[in-house]
C-alpha cells in the first residue's frame, strides 16, 4: 500500500482538484490555502506513483480536532486508503495530545459512516438539512471519537 504523508502548501492544488471531482459543493483552492496558512490545518495525502489519489484535511485546535474533508479517487476505493488516511490523521492528532475528534458526514454516505464507525467514532447528533445536493437536501450525522483509542 502507498504511504500516507503530510501535504505541503505546493501540493494543495492537487487536493483541491480531487475535492472538485468528488463533491457537488467543493472547497476551492483558496479555502484550502487559507486554512493551511492559518497554521491549524493539516492535509494528509496518499499517492500512487506520482498521482495524488486521496487526501484528508483536519483542523487542529488542541485539545480537539475536526476532520473537514476527505476523498479517495473513485477507481482506488475499496482498497483501505480512506481508512489509512483517517487513521494517519487521527494518529497525528493523538501525538499532539488531541482527545476529541469531530466530523460531520452525509447520512446517505454509508461507506463513510461505516468507515468512521469502524475507527471508533460514535454518532453524537444531527444537523438537519446540512447538505444540499442536486438530488435533494440531506442531514449530516455528527460523530466523535478519542484519537488516542482509535481502532486502527
Amino acid at each position: 500500500m502507498s504511504r500516507v504523508f503530510l501535504l505541503s502548501r505546493d501540493e494543495l492544488p492537487e487536493a483541491a482538484a480531487l475535492e472538485a471531482a468528488h463533491f457537488p459543493a467543493p472547497w476551492s483552492l483558496e479555502q484550502f490555502q487559507s486554512s493551511y496558512d492559518q497554521g491549524t490545518c493539516r492535509v494528509h495525502g496518499v499517492r500512487v506513483e506520482v498521482a495524488l489519489i486521496g487526501y484528508i484535511s483536519c483542523q487542529i485546535l488542541p485539545p480537539e480536532m475536526e476532520i473537514l474533508n476527505m476523498a479517495v479517487r473513485q477507481d482506488f476505493r475499496g482498497r483501505g486508503l480512506g481508512r489509512a488516511l483517517a487513521a494517519a490523521a487521527l494518529e497525528h492528532g493523538a501525538a499532539l495530545g488531541i482527545d476529541a475528534c469531530h466530523l460531520e458526514v452525509d447520512e446517505t454516505n454509508l461507506a463513510a459512516v461505516h468507515l468512521y464507525t469502524a475507527l471508533g467514532f460514535t454518532p453524537i447528533g444531527r444537523r438537519r438539512g446540512y447538505y444540499r445536493h442536486p438530488e435533494g437536501v440531506r442531514d449530516a450525522i455528527l460523530m466523535q471519537c478519542d484519537p488516542r483509542y482509535v481502532a486502527a
